[in-house]
Formats: C-alpha cells, sequence, structure tokens
C-alpha cells in the first residue's frame, strides 16, 4: 500500500518493520493499517478499515484531528503529536505519531498517512520528568542569576538550557537543544578528561570539574561545573542536570596574577569581585597573611590588619580548624590545593597556587570565590533527587539507600529490623471522585499522620502513588506490631478536607531482616506481598510475611499463569441458574455463572480465581467471553422455543469503567442476534462511588433498553440515594441475610422489599434453600427468587433438560 502512494519500494518493508503504520482519507476514514498497529491495538485489520480513529481514541474528532488549533493542514506540514489510545480490551496506551498530509495531483490533500511509535512504557518517566522541570522553574530565578543550567538526556543530547546558557556561549536557546555539549568544546581539555567524566555520571555519582569552553564567537570561558545524574528503578541514568558557574573572571584574575605576581598590585586586585589573598610561613609553624583584597573581602570585613587565625577560631569546629591548617601547609610545601570553607553564612571554593623560585615556595596567593548560590541549587537538586516532590518525606531511592546501609549495620551487629508497606485502601475511588488535588492534600496528610505515629528513630518514605513504606531499626516482630497498631489506630480518626471528613483505612505487610529476606528487593517484594492479603482480609489487622503466605502467593501466581491459558484452552464453561416468579412459580430468567474445569488441578472455586483474574486485570478478556457466551446460548434456546426470558451476566468493576464497555455489550447482542430486552446486568454497589462516571455509563446502558441489577445489596457501597436518582430495574438481596433470617435480617430484608416496591424496583432473592426461606419471602411478597430449593447452578446440557421438564 505504502509503495503504491510513492516509490518507498526498497523501504517499505523497513517502515513496516519499524512504525505502527496506518493511512486514512480526508474524512478519517482507515483505509490500511500495517501488521504492527493490528498488534498494538489489538484489533484485526477488517475490524479497523473502514472505520475511524474514535475506535482507539472516543475523544477523537475528525475535524479537529484535521485542522486543530496548534496546526493548519494547509500548509502542508507534518504533524507531530504524543496520543493516548484504547485496545479493544480497554487497555490504555500511548503513541508518538507522525502524521504526513500526501496531496492528489491539483494539490489537494487527499490522504494523510500516521507513522507511530509505542511510548507506553516512557509515558510515566516522561511526567516525573516533566514535574522535575516544574520544579527546577520554582528556583528558576535563583539559578538564572547565578549559573548556567542545562539538562541532557543520556546520550548528552542537550533537552533544556537556561537563559544563562544562552548568554554566556552566545548561542540561542533553539541552537542549543538536539545538540552536545561539543558545540562549545574549546579543545582544550584532553579526551581523557571527558572520559572520566562520563565514566563518573554514567555509574550514577556526581562530577565536579573545571571546564573551558568556547563561545559562538570563538572566545573563551571557563565554568566550575556540577552534574547530577537521574536515575531510574534500576540505577541507570534517565536524565543529567548540569549547574555551572562562570568563573572566567577568576582564571582571567589567576593568569594576571601571574604576570603581576613581582609587582605591587594590590591597587588592582581591590576592584576584583572574589577575595585575593597571599601568605607565608611565619618560621613558626604558623602563617602570616600578607595580602587580603577584593570586594568579597570588603563585603565581609576581613583586611590583614583585621585578619588572623586565632580571631577567626570561634567560627569553626577543632576539626574543620585542624583540617584547613594541614591544607595551607600543603599549599606551603609546593602543592596546589582545592577546598570549600563555609564562613559568615557564605561557601567560599578556595585554590591555593604557591608561587615558587628554584624549587622554593616563597609564597602562596589564594582565590575565594563565593559560591552560596551555586550550594543552595545544588541541595535543592540534590533534594529533588532523594526527596518527594509532593510529601517531602524520602522517596523510593533514597529510601533503599537507607535500607541497604541498615543492612549492612544489621550484618555487622547481628541484629534484626522490620520493613512496613503500607497502601491505602479505596484512595483511587477518592482521587477520582473528588479530584487530583484533593488526592494530593490527603496523600500530603497521610505523610504527617505517619511521622507523627511511628518512632522517632523510624523513617517513613513514599513508595510511588498511595503507597508508603517505615523502616523500623532494630526491631522485632512484637515491637513491629505495636507500630502498625498504633497506625492504625491513628488513622481510625478522618481527615478533613474542606470540611468534608474522609475516612481512610491502611492495609499494612511487614517483613524481618534477616528472616524474610536480606535485600531490599527482597524485603520490600515480601512486604508488598504480606500487604496484599492485609488488604484481602480488611480487618485492619497487619500482615506479618510468612512460609505459608509465600505459598499463597505462589499459588496465587500458578493460577494467574493457568488463567491466562485457560481461554485459549476451552478450560471455562458457563453454568445456569434459574431465577423463577415467586407468584407463580414460573421460570422468568437464568443468571450466567462461571466456572473452570482444570486438566490437572479439577474443578477451580470462583472465590479462588475470579479474584486474581481482577486484580490482574484478566477479567476483561473472560468477562467478554462470558456475555458472548452467555448471549449466543439464549438466542440459541430461543430459537429452539424453550426459553422466553432473560439472561443475566455479572459485570466486573474492571470491565464497567472500561471506556469501551458500553459499546462491547452493543456489540455482543448485535453479533449473537440477541435483544436487548433480553439482557440483564448484574453490577455491584461498589461501582457507584464514582458517581459521574457511574451515572454515565448507566444511561448509556438503559438507552440501549438493557435491565440493570443490584447485585448482593446491602453488603457494599450503601448509599441509598443512588436507588433513586440512578435508573437501575432490579435489586438482588444477598444470600447472607436469606440463610440465617434472624430477627434483624428479617427486618432488613423487609426494610428492602418495602424500599424497592416504593422505587418500582423488582426484588429478587438470592441464596433460597429451604421453604422456610420462601415462604418468608412471599409473605413480603418478595418478586423473584434463585437458590437451590429451585435448582443448583446447572451446565448446559442439564439447565435445557431442566428448561425442557418445567416449560
Amino acid at each position: 500500500m505504502l509503495a503504491e502512494i510513492k516509490d518507498m519500494s526498497t523501504i517499505s518493508s523497513f517502515i513496516d518493520e519499524m512504525f505502527c503504520v496506518s493511512i486514512s482519507d480526508r474524512n478519517g476514514k482507515i483505509t490500511y493499517v500495517n501488521q504492527m498497529f493490528c498488534d498494538l491495538s489489538m484489533y484485526t485489520k477488517e475490524e479497523l478499515l473502514g472505520n475511524t480513529y474514535e475506535m482507539l481514541n472516543p475523544n477523537y474528532k475528525n475535524d479537529i484531528f484535521i485542522s486543530g488549533p496548534d496546526y493548519d493542514y494547509s500548509q502542508n506540514k507534518v504533524l507531530y503529536r504524543e496520543i493516548k489510545a484504547f485496545t479493544k480490551y480497554g487497555t490504555p496506551y500511548w503513541i508518538h505519531a507522525t502524521i504526513v498530509p500526501v496531496l492528489d495531483e491539483v494539490g489537494m490533500i487527499e490522504q494523510f498517512i500516521s507513522f507511530d511509535i509505542d511510548i507506553t512504557k516512557n509515558i510515566l518517566t516522561d511526567g516525573k520528568y516533566k514535574k522535575a522541570l516544574k520544579s527546577l522553574q520554582n528556583i528558576e530565578h535563583a539559578l538564572d542569576q547565578s549559573s548556567v543550567v542545562a539538562i541532557t538526556n543520556p546520550q548528552g543530547v542537550i533537552t533544556y538550557a537556561n537563559n544563562k546558557f544562552c548568554e554566556l556561549s552566545k548561542y540561542s536557546s533553539e541552537e542549543l537543544i538536539g545538540q552536545t555539549h561539543r558545540l562549545v568544546n574549546s579543545g582544550y581539555h584532553p579526551k581523557q578528561f571527558f572520559e572520566e567524566m562520563w565514566k563518573t555520571i554514567g555509574s550514577g555519582k556526581i562530577w565536579t570539574g573545571e571546564i573551558k569552553n568556547r563561545a559562538k564567537d570563538g572566545s573563551h570561558y571557563w565554568v566550575n561545573t556540577t552534574i547530577v545524574p537521574f536515575l531510574d528503578e534500576n540505577g541507570k541514568p534517565l536524565h543529567y542536570i548540569a549547574i555551572r558557574t562562570d568563573i572566567t573572571d577568576k582564571k582571567n584574575t589567576e593568569q594576571s596574577l601571574e604576570i603581576a605576581l613581582k609587582n605591587d598590585f594590590q591597587q588592582t586586585v581591590k576592584s576584583l569581585q572574589n577575595m585575593i589573598f597571599k601568605y607565608i610561613d611565619d618560621g613558626n609553624g604558623g602563617f602570616t597573611f600578607t595580602l587580603i583584597e577584593g570586594k568579597a573581602a570588603e563585603k565581609l570585613g576581613i583586611s590583614v590588619e583585621k585578619f588572623s587565625l586565632n580571631q577567626i577560631k570561634h567560627s569553626f569546629t577543632d576539626m574543620e580548624i585542624k583540617r584547613y591548617i594541614q591544607l595551607l601547609k600543603k599549599g606551603l610545601e609546593g602543592n596546589a590545593v582545592q577546598f570549600e570553607v563555609s564562613f559568615f553564612q557564605h561557601t567560599f571554593l578556595i585554590y591555593l597556587s604557591p608561587i615558587m623560585e628554584n624549587d622554593k615556595v616563597l609564597e602562596v596567593v589564594g582565590t575565594a570565590i563565593d559560591i552560596s548560590d551555586r550550594k543552595k541549587a545544588e541541595k535543592l537538586v540534590e533534594h529533588m533527587a532523594y526527596y518527594d516532590y509532593l510529601t517531602e518525606l524520602p522517596n523510593r531511592r533514597l529510601f533503599k539507600k537507607k535500607v541497604e546501609e541498615k543492612i549492612k549495620q544489621a550484618q555487622i551487629e547481628n541484629n534484626k529490623f522490620a520493613l512496613m508497606f503500607i497502601d491505602l485502601d479505596r484512595f483511587k475511588n477518592i482521587n477520582g471522585s473528588m479530584g487530583h488535588s484533593i488526592g494530593d492534600k490527603i496523600l500530603l496528610d497521610v505523610g504527617e499522620r505517619l511521622k507523627k505515629y511511628v518512632r522517632n528513630e523510624d523513617i517513613v518514605g513514599r513508595h510511588g502513588g498511595d503507597e508508603f513504606v517505615v523502616l523500623l531499626p532494630s526491631t522485632g516482630e512484637s515491637e513491629a506490631e505495636a507500630v502498625a497498631n498504633q497506625i492504625i489506630h491513628g488513622f481510625s480518626e478522618p481527615f478533613y478536607i474542606n470540611s468534608i471528613e474522609v475516612y481512610i483505612d491502611p492495609s499494612i505487610g511487614i517483613s524481618l531482616f534477616p528472616d524474610d529476606g536480606t535485600t531490599y528487593d527482597q524485603l520490600t517484594s515480601n512486604a508488598d506481598s504480606a500487604m496484599f492479603i492485609a488488604k484481602e482480609k480488611r480487618n485492619n489487622t497487619p500482615q506479618f510475611f510468612t512460609e505459608k503466605l509465600a505459598h499463597i502467593i505462589k499459588e496465587k501466581t500458578l493460577l494467574e499463569a493457568e488463567i491466562r491459558q485457560a481461554l485459549q484452552k476451552n478450560q471455562f464453561e458457563v453454568y445456569y441458574q434459574p431465577q423463577v416468579n415467586m407468584k407463580t412459580g414460573e421460570i422468568i430468567g437464568l443468571e450466567a455463572l462461571l466456572r473452570w474445569h482444570h486438566p490437572t488441578m479439577g474443578n477451580i472455586s470462583p472465590s479462588r480465581f475470579i479474584p486474581i483474574a481482577e486484580e490482574t486485570g484478566l477479567i476483561i478478556p473472560v468477562g467478554q467471553w462470558v456475555l458472548e457466551t452467555a448471549c449466543a446460548q439464549m438466542k440459541n434456546w430461543q430459537d429452539k422455543g424453550i426459553a422466553d426470558f432473560r439472561i443475566s451476566v455479572n459485570v466486573s468493576i474492571h470491565q464497567f469503567h472500561q471506556p469501551s464497555f458500553v459499546e462491547h455489550v452493543k456489540e455482543t447482542l448485535e453479533k449473537t442476534g440477541l435483544l436487548s430486552k433480553y439482557l440483564n446486568l448484574e453490577i455491584t454497589e461498589s461501582m457507584t462511588s464514582d458517581k459521574k462516571n457511574f451515572q454515565e455509563t448507566l444511561s448509556k446502558i438503559r438507552n440501549a433498553n438493557i435491565d440493570v441489577s443490584i447485585d448482593d445489596f446491602g453488603t457494599g457501597y450503601s448509599s441509598l440515594s443512588y436507588l433513586s436518582k440512578f435508573p437501575i430495574t432490579h435489586l438482588k438481596i444477598d444470600q447472607a441475610f436469606i440463610q440465617e433470617l434472624s430477627r434483624s435480617n428479617q427486618a432488613i430484608i423487609k426494610t428492602i422489599i418495602t424500599l424497592a416496591k416504593n422505587l418500582c424496583l423488582t426484588v429478587i432473592a438470592e441464596g433460597v434453600e429451604t421453604q422456610e426461606q420462601a415462604s418468608f419471602l412471599e409473605d413480603l411478597h418478595c418478586d423473584e427468587a434463585q437458590g437451590f430449593f429451585y435448582s443448583k447452578p446447572l451446565p448446559r446440557e442439564q439447565v435445557e433438560v431442566f428448561l425442557k421438564e418445567n416449560k
């Protein structure tokens, strides 16, 4: 197809292997896709051809695509975009698209060719990079006034250059971005100089040094440079941030000093911005300063007459004084020395240059450069690299460093310690319904509350998202449990957001060193696993990692792998349980229930594999298979004249929240030929927590003439307001109330039935197993029921016989 549009026969094969390629006409209708496009979107060519890109992105509008505010296609230029799309099964992915207009013989746009690159794996990293840039903007003023700032990718290509860089190099930002620092290489330094620099930063370490560069006009300048690598989770550099200070004047001063050393240059150095000093050996093991000049000296009120080591000793510790004396002596021994000194809220970079004559040191000339602003900037960059941008807690990188230090110490001292992994229950619902700004405020408050309820020696960090970690030094199991319970108790108090009370429960998993691991990865992984078990139990109790837990996790991992193959190997089967009209005794519906017959493990209970399918997202393709199978079977029974009633299918919350869920349901009905009035979708109360999205999706379902039941009513997200606001058709009373007809349960059942009747909703009771239960429900005028009293769930062949016998 590509070769027909242009003479590309020699490279079309290469393009098909490197890019996801699609072609659309001017109206946005897709006329061609290559195999890579199909593999990424999970649609077949037949499904894509003739449709628009709205299949992949519900927000796609062709008129915006053709003439968006950021581009005029009349100029016949190429457009570059980052686009979020969804696969056939609703999984999001991101691409970088290069869109090329193709002209016809009269110069009008006839088609668009899009060459796409999958950037899904990089999108989160890019998000972190943008946050880093945003944080850098907060200190931009200080940096631009004092320092040159540049950011490069791992290959050294410049991706950001501040105004100071442009002023010093005399290049514009457009000329610098996309180039490497070879553009300003003066040729002064040997090749080995830069090899050592790259070796240092490539290993994740900070590099400092002085570099001579060449500006665009050919002039030279010197910069004192600090390069900080930003690393990914595997310790590999993602970006480099370079902070440089212009030291050209200092270098020029040193050259001038060499010429004027034997002359009286005191008047010259008075005008210098930095501080210049000279000292000699006083013959008694001490020093005599013979010159102290410069603007910096004037600012600090220092002069030869007012300055001596004894006078400034009170400004430093004894250890610092001892070190500085040793460095000054090195200068008198003929060594060039460089070091930093913090003095009167300033930080100075000191250079000592011995003046030699006949191999004898006559005196030492020193320069002191005020690098206070640069040190502040370096501290801010270092803080960004090691601390969470929102909560100011240690981030994953710093927390890992602290744990690894503790591991080494514990191995030497033969101590134990604990690591705690904390996840916030239902936080995603809060974040989705109340907005990310509220979510960020809660995360900030959670960090503060955690610090309040741990001990002084404990270290709290943010692992990412709504996950927090705590390092508990020198701690055994009982102490760790006490701290965890204290945290849980602390979270029993609500968080107040704009006068609204928000309750959040923490799920806590704990691993112990060395019992549960001797490395950071082992300890965090095992604590994370224990946390998931605590979340499943939902009993506000911390969970320790155990061998039994390891076995459970292993079994879950095995089941996850088996679930992935079960669909392909036809191991799943749909059973059907009849639903009856309690007044007439007639069968008025069937509920489709998933069963798994494994060839070696036998029948696997839904309670074992469905939570795993939910957790891993496999419930989406599995749920779609159940829907298609049940609808096709009901249409088959209708055609045979066996059944003329509805089929009820359970819907997972993950399916319900897919942007294309309603369309998939409609497509299934069209594919199977089943009329929409014969389908009932069963959802749970928890789906109503996100009211806006729930309302929109539910309205689309009801507009398609599909009934909706609230399953397990009374046990989930108990908010009665949605019963009157949302277009629901059925309420299913949870079997827990039916199977134990206590006085309180009878009152609850009666209340639910009365409420449903007043709202014109059909009530169906599940789990009916005895005549007593059935009679009780009949007396309350319950509409429908299902349970073992009427029939257990049956496979297709048996339910067909059952339907014929009870017709």
